[in-house]
């Protein structure tokens, strides 16, 4: 299965956690979001292995609660990586 949709949808996510990040530099779910969503991406770049970001969806649900009044975008964008990887069972 192509890991393309599932790179671009990370790739959205993180330039949602690059905007929510400028406006709440401090915010230490957003660095371990935005390492982790790195550290998917280059999983993805290297070997295209399909349990790129799996790694974090577990903890996605109860970020998205955590942000979703605070940073809407961002929640829209974990929801939909959420889709991605559900859909290719992981």
């Amino acid at each position: 299965m192509s890991q393309q949709p599932l790179r671009e949808r990370l790739d959205q996510m993180r330039a949602e956690i690059a905007r929510a990040a400028a406006a709440d530099p401090t915010n230490e779910t957003l660095r371990n979001l935005h390492t982790q969503t790195l550290d998917a991406l280059a999983e993805i770049d290297r070997d295209g292995n399909q349990s790129s970001g799996a790694e974090f969806q577990p903890g996605l649900p109860t970020v998205i609660k955590d942000f979703e009044a605070s940073h809407p975008s961002l929640t829209l964008a974990m929801m939909r990586v959420m889709d991605v990887l559900n859909g290719i069972g992981l």
